[in-house]
């Protein structure tokens, strides 16, 4: 069953309040979305590249060129439309998981849907619930963070990150640990800290930390396995973990005492899972990560987060948390405080909508293509 057409669409979304991390302030969101339709089903995956090349080399705009120019032509002219022949076809095409891992999405979507099954079971998971993290980025003020974290808390979040970066951690996080002492908190560095910060990190372990998350840059896994030698909380790592080959290499070394999986950054659902399965036989916690997805990204998450050993809150909460309009119907809602639940509709269970803006769109085909 070849592919019809894929279209890939640019789209811009407003967050309910801005947005802040180590690098930069947010007021809107740029995801590019790609569909593949196929024998009467659509699929839909969304890329988790970021506009600015910060937290990965990858941007929209870099994965919207190696979609059009290399990935979606080799899909278009294959006959198996599946995410592992997919994979197998782009094998020879050095990184950029991003744009990978938004058609390889799709596939699975594409996949889930012809055979009428929710996609969390395509992936081997089961319908249920999922208990849900929160995400609070650098305020304005300290007072104003212990009210964000006071609010995730008071609507039942299992867990909620707070990012931290140098000159804006030790205080902060005190001050949460004051105020709230009975909130779950991983303190998410994204890599903004050196060796020269290894005590400064070891004297947070005294605030009952669930997680210090990727506190050094991602090739500095030995770093990561001093740190964890001196404290008790785990170290969680994020932007390390790019396949299953990183996630043994970590655990070799005694750096992995918790995994954060996202799906973009390790090329796709089919990698997402093997690394969840390494991690359950290590005895490893894992959950699902995010960047601030939307709509069909979150389903998407949640679909994965159903696995057995992603046994901590992932980052699936409703998108009214963070977007004024996802651009997916339905929106994913708690099910009930600090719970979500996938849908029992065939895939992902949800279509992409015109309440987000279209900034680029663009249609391929197989003939044009044999034209060019």
């Amino acid at each position: 069953m070849r592919p019809d057409q894929i279209t890939l669409r640019m789209v811009r979304a407003r967050l309910a309040r801005p947005f802040e991390n180590r690098w930069q302030r947010f007021e809107t969101w740029t995801k590019v979305v790609v569909q593949v339709d196929a024998g009467g089903h659509s699929g839909l995956g969304e890329c988790t590249a970021m506009e600015t090349p910060f937290y990965n080399y990858e941007t929209v705009d870099t994965a919207w060129h190696l979609l059009e120019t290399y990935l979606v032509p080799l899909v278009l002219v294959s006959d198996d439309p599946s995410p592992q022949a997919a994979a197998e076809g782009w094998r020879h095409i050095d990184g950029h998981e991003e744009a990978k891992g938004a058609l390889e999405c799709a596939l699975w979507d594409l996949r889930a849907r012809a055979s009428g099954q929710p996609l969390c079971v395509e992936l081997g998971g089961v319908p249920r619930r999922v208990p849900v993290g929160a995400t609070v980025g650098i305020e304005a003020s300290i007072d104003e963070l212990v009210a964000a974290v006071e609010r995730a808390g008071a609507a039942g979040y299992g867990r909620v990150r707070v990012k931290i970066r140098p000159g804006w951690d030790t205080a902060p996080l005190r001050a949460v640990r004051a105020a709230l002492p009975d909130v779950r908190l991983i303190a998410d560095a994204n890599a903004a800290y050196g060796a020269e910060h290894l005590d400064l990190l070891a004297g947070l372990d005294d605030l009952g930390l669930l997680a210090i998350e990727q506190p050094f840059a991602r090739s500095e896994v030995e770093l990561a396995a001093a740190l964890q030698t001196r404290i008790e909380a785990a170290v969680c790592l994020d932007e390390s973990i790019k396949s299953l080959a990183d996630v043994r290499r970590a655990h070799r070394v005694g750096a992995c005492r918790m995994v954060n999986i996202k799906v973009g950054r390790v090329g796709g659902l089919a990698e997402a899972v093997r690394i969840h399965d390494f991690c359950r036989e290590q005895g490893i916690p894992s959950f699902v990560g995010g960047k601030y997805e939307f709509g069909l990204g979150r389903w998407t998450n949640l679909a994965l987060a159903t696995l057995p050993n992603m046994t901590l809150p992932s980052d699936v909460g409703p998108s009214s948390r963070y977007y004024v309009e996802d651009g997916a119907s339905p929106t994913l809602a708690l099910s009930a405080p600090g719970w979500v639940e996938p849908l029992a509709a065939a895939g992902l269970g949800a279509q992409l909508t015109d309440g987000v803006e279209v900034v680029r769109e663009l249609t391929l085909t197989a003939n044009q293509l044999a034209v060019h």
